[in-house]
């Protein structure tokens, strides 16, 4: 990566970097976090947002939840620019996730979350200069509809 990428060619890389790592936590979030953050995510996030993924799969694994199996989540990015990101982000995007019919559940199947989440997430150059995935921000909604 080269620090001179236009506005639209950050964007693209966020958005590949974001697709990247959301395949690799659905499939966490599917084994239930036992095997904890794979091993390729590192490529994709860092800082305090891969330790918060560290935390949500060791939780997931102690307590037993999971995504349902045969499901998976569906997210749409809402829009590029979310409100007020932090003064050392690179690029940020709105994204909303879909899990109403990939729930998490728990041993015995019990319905444990599920719905939509907004989610701003922002990335920045690593000591790579790879563009990863270093904090987010995230709140409940209704849909993923853009109104």
């Amino acid at each position: 990566m080269s620090a001179s990428l236009s506005q639209d060619e950050l964007y693209a890389e966020a958005e590949r970097v974001y697709r990247a790592y959301f395949e690799l936590e659905q499939r966490a979030f599917l084994e239930g976090g036992v095997n904890g953050v794979p091993v390729e995510m590192n490529q994709y996030i860092m800082g305090w947002y891969a330790k918060s993924e560290n935390t949500v799969l060791a939780q997931m694994a102690e307590r037993r939840v999971r995504m349902q199996e045969g499901t998976r989540s569906q997210y749409t990015v809402l829009e590029q620019v979310p409100d007020d990101p932090p003064s050392d982000s690179l690029v940020s995007l709105s994204v909303c996730i879909d899990s109403t019919a990939s729930p998490l559940v728990d041993a015995d199947g019990n319905f444990v979350a599920g719905g939509y989440d907004i989610n701003n997430v922002f990335f920045k150059y690593d000591v790579d200069d790879k563009i990863k995935i270093y904090s987010s921000t995230a709140r409940g909604a209704d849909s993923c509809t853009v109104a």
